[in-house]
């Protein structure tokens, strides 16, 4: 608030705001979706040369003009919070090397990469095997803690990565990012907090887990490499998260999605479309209707969407690009300013370096499956989310949120699209999220709240 506050004290809002650049409106056509599996097709953003923008509303046609431009350096964050939040909690087990922990399958080697100075432990699954190291601990009791490792990879897009806590008596809980999507080879490291994706038939003791085990699961018949360091815990809240994200900005969801959601008194979270200059164009929400959804109770973010992906891009054009979205947030007063949602959720060390510049919250890794997080715990910029393509995933997203007290962020595009439920199913999801004890809809402020405090 103070930053927004600042922006409009210098001018940056007048006439009903800043809304973009006109006379540079992109003709790529409006992003859609293929599958569960995406993140949808992605468009061109324009440069950022003037300070006008023409806008639609229903029946009315304006042009909104800004009399002054903040800088970059304005618009940028106070801190990096990928580095001021990188090691949160407490340290539950080192990795100085693998001397103390037992290779479970593929390959296990000391390695001078780490997060931590003592370096990692670099795990190779070979030949479509996946790669595993254990350690036994006192007992200790993690029942009101997650756990999050330091991770990095140059085969993303064919790991998952599992944690399994195991009790005094061999019943686990397997904590699980299901599916790393950043782009090859490597972003560096970055924190996971996985939620928990299953247990063994027995339910486990939290309070007495005597056993970690490290797992990188291999999807692809060829050799899997990845690094992790530096193990630790943190609390959790006393309640489960649900997050109910939808992308693109389109115009389906005040008409068709928010209304279900007043009617609960759940609120959304809602990118602006996939350029400024897509506000009020197309299939494409108007800056009032994203102004009526905002004072409904949904939070209006970013939509980093680019002509390629966010690694395909260089850092000045990026730079540009997101500086763009960013004062149009602000200078139209939306509280998601500092939120942002990859295209594609495919991204890299360069883009993620850019967009801390900017943005303090953000990701995803996004799968098909239930794909949950600790609150406390995660990356800032590396968010896992769940595409909401299926009820029933969808439904027990929510249960493992619940009875975890994990976070699940549920994706949605647009009804008619294979990566999203139809209005029906939807409307049964938001009941069985009112219906359920122990979980919360929530905004991305209030994940990143949380994450912070």
């Amino acid at each position: 608030m103070n930053r927004r506050r600042f922006l409009r004290a210098s001018g940056v809002v007048v006439a009903g705001g800043l809304a973009g650049c006109g006379g540079d409106a992109t003709a790529d056509t409006p992003p859609d979706s293929s599958g569960p599996n995406t993140g949808g097709t992605v468009t061109a953003e324009p440069n950022a040369t003037t300070a006008t923008t023409t806008r639609s509303g229903g029946t009315t046609t304006a042009t909104d003009t800004a009399t002054a431009t903040p800088s970059r350096e304005q618009l940028q964050t106070d801190d990096r919070s990928r580095e001021r939040y990188g090691q949160p909690g407490s340290s539950l087990a080192p990795l100085d090397g693998p001397d103390e922990w037992q290779t479970v399958a593929g390959e296990a080697s000391a390695s001078d990469r780490g997060i931590t100075d003592a370096g990692g432990v670099k795990l190779v699954g070979p030949g479509g095997e996946n790669a595993s190291i254990a350690k036994s601990i006192s007992p200790t009791d993690l029942s009101d803690r997650d756990l999050s490792v330091g991770i990095r990879s140059t085969t993303p897009r064919e790991i998952g990565f599992v944690v399994r806590l195991v009790d005094g008596y061999g019943n686990y809980a397997a904590l699980s990012l299901r599916k790393l999507s950043y782009q090859p080879p490597d972003v560096g490291w970055f924190r996971t907090c996985p939620g928990v994706y299953a247990t063994s038939d027995q339910v486990p003791d939290l309070a007495n887990v005597q056993r970690v085990q490290l797992v990188a699961l291999n999807a692809s018949p060829d050799d899997v490499e990845v690094w992790v360091d530096d193990v630790r815990t943190h609390p959790k809240p006393d309640r489960g998260y649900v997050v109910l994200s939808w992308d693109d900005g389109r115009r389906a969801y005040a008409e068709e999605a928010a209304p279900l959601h007043r009617e609960r008194d759940l609120p959304g979270v809602v990118t602006m479309p996939p350029t400024v200059d897509h506000v009020g164009q197309g299939p494409f929400m108007s800056r009032d209707q994203f102004h009526a959804i905002s004072e409904a109770g949904d939070e209006v973010v970013a939509h980093g969407t680019t002509g390629r992906t966010f690694s395909t891009v260089s850092a000045e054009r990026l730079d540009e690009m997101l500086a763009r979205k960013k004062r149009w947030l602000l200078a139209n007063d939306f509280d998601g300013s500092d939120f942002v949602v990859y295209p594609g959720n495919n991204f890299d060390a360069t883009s993620l370096d850019v967009t801390d510049r900017y943005f303090q919250m953000g990701g995803m890794n996004q799968a098909g499956d239930v794909n949950t997080t600790g609150v406390n715990g995660f990356d800032p910029l590396v968010l896992p989310r769940t595409i909401g393509h299926d009820l029933e995933v969808a439904k027990t997203v929510v249960d493992r949120a619940a009875v975890h007290r994990n976070c699940g962020i549920l994706n949605f595009h647009h009804f008619g699209t294979d990566n999203t439920m139809d209005p029906g199913e939807y409307e049964r999801l938001l009941d069985y999220v009112v219906e359920t004890d122990g979980v919360e809809a929530i905004t991305f402020s209030d994940l990143w709240s949380m994450r912070t405090e």
